[in-house]
């Protein structure tokens, strides 16, 4: 398989304790093109190591291939009152808007106290290395001259260079 091949398939993710956390079915299957972010790292690395449709596998992705180590100091606390969500609990997931950008990003809620609530900021699979059965249901060929999600950003970070003059010492 290459990449930008459209890989159709099967999963089931599990914890190393067994707890299932996510997964894709026959009925219901997991689509996505390689090479453009679409899955962690390390998760469509080994689905690229798949060749055949009716392949089977099963993998560990590490922590740093998945969704990073676990970062203790990467909370934030926001007044109670600040929060557009009336039924606020400890342990519910939340969207928050970012300040720099508005962006969403999901929140646990770790505590309430003195009107402010804390959040956490990991991804809730953070510090966690992930164990997946995949199964390959179709692979279909990457289409010609295809770009990968990698290729596409270093030529837009050249292109900023030359647009933004800075050429170093090869202008002259």
């Amino acid at each position: 398989m290459e990449i930008g091949s459209t890989v159709t398939l099967t999963y089931t993710g599990k914890l190393d304790d067994g707890t299932v956390f996510g997964f894709a079915t026959q009925e219901k299957p997991m689509k996505f093109q390689t090479g453009m972010d679409a899955a962690i790292d390390g998760f469509e690395k080994a689905v690229l190591e798949m060749n055949e449709v009716g392949e089977k596998k099963t993998f560990t992705v590490d922590e740093y291939e998945a969704y990073g180590e676990y970062l203790e100091g990467h909370t934030t606390k926001i007044p109670l009152e600040q929060i557009p969500v009336d039924d606020i609990a400890v342990g519910k997931r939340i969207w928050l808007s970012s300040a720099e950008d508005g962006a969403p990003t999901p929140a646990t809620v770790l505590g309430i106290e003195g009107g402010m609530v804390t959040f956490d900021l990991n991804h809730p699979l953070a510090g966690k290395d992930l164990i997946f059965e995949v199964e390959l249901l179709d692979i279909e060929d990457a289409p010609e001259n295809f770009v990968s999600a990698a290729e596409k950003a270093a030529h837009l970070k050249e292109q900023s260079k030359l647009l933004g003059g800075d050429q170093g010492d090869d202008f002259r």
